[in-house]
């Protein structure tokens, strides 16, 4: 069992590490020793937590910009990627937004916006790393998905939910069509995370209390309560399980 939850000198690619999820992963893959890019689109802030994350964990770490909805710039950073540390073992996709809004009244361009960025942006960061992967017959894909990939939510969510089933799906066929080549295929799947992102709905008054009474653990999830999921999805511990998405969702899906 030694070693089991142990990534030393794996390398990790966190897209979408800018803070929030994708930053309690990048900084929990690297305690556990590995090696770990952070990308976005925020070149600057990912910069300064690249830094950080180099200092709490004592690894190796690069931050690089990336506009997943753009095949060409993830193919540059998979360059970047292979430049400078030869490989990649690990990616995760933490990429994704939200934006609310009854359907009969939903703006298409911001409905196509959205599965650009959680759906088409995941699946084009799997298709090019997944290359390196495949080729080198090892990797472990992690997508963060939602428990709106399947369970539905009123209040204005038709867009976000179709884009984590997509998720969910794509995870599942990349797992099936990758397993001969060792390279297994996950995805976590939050219920709400309190974040910048949900700080402002969450104020919005008895939204809290009314959430909460669907979760039996009785509390909403914080980014570190990601970590785990991740560092086993990352680690041997998992070489025998794909096409799987674990909810960390204090019970609300064993509730229905």
């Amino acid at each position: 069992m030694t070693g089991l939850f142990d990534l030393t000198g794996k390398v990790a690619v966190v897209i979408g590490g800018a803070g929030g999820i994708g930053g309690a992963i990048a900084l929990g893959l690297a305690k556990q020793g590995a090696r770990v890019v952070v990308a976005s689109r925020k070149l600057e802030q990912i910069k300064e937590e690249a830094r950080s994350i180099a200092t709490e964990a004592g690894v190796e770490t690069a931050a690089f910009s990336v506009d997943v909805t753009q095949e060409d710039s993830v193919i540059q950073l998979v360059g970047k990627v292979l430049d400078k540390f030869g490989t990649v073992d690990i990616l995760v996709n933490s990429q994704g937004y939200n934006t609310k809004a009854q359907a009969l009244d939903f703006p298409m361009e911001e409905w196509k916006r959205l599965f650009d960025v959680n759906v088409t942006g995941t699946m084009i960061a799997c298709k090019h790393f997944g290359k390196v992967m495949t080729q080198n017959r090892r990797g472990k894909v992690i997508n963060v998905s939602s428990v709106r990939g399947i369970r539905a939510n009123s209040g204005g969510n038709s867009a976000y939910c179709g884009t984590k089933g997509a998720v969910d799906m794509i995870t599942r066929c990349l797992a099936a069509e990758w397993a001969p080549f060792n390279v297994n295929v996950n995805a976590i799947g939050p219920a709400l995370v309190a974040t910048k992102l949900t700080e402002k709905q969450m104020q919005e008054p008895g939204r809290t209390e009314k959430y909460l009474r669907n979760i039996p653990l009785g509390r909403l999830g914080v980014p570190e309560d990601m970590v785990g999921a991740a560092v086993f999805l990352a680690s041997p511990a998992s070489d025998f399980l794909t096409g799987q998405i674990v909810y960390v969702d204090g019970g609300l899906t064993a509730i229905g």
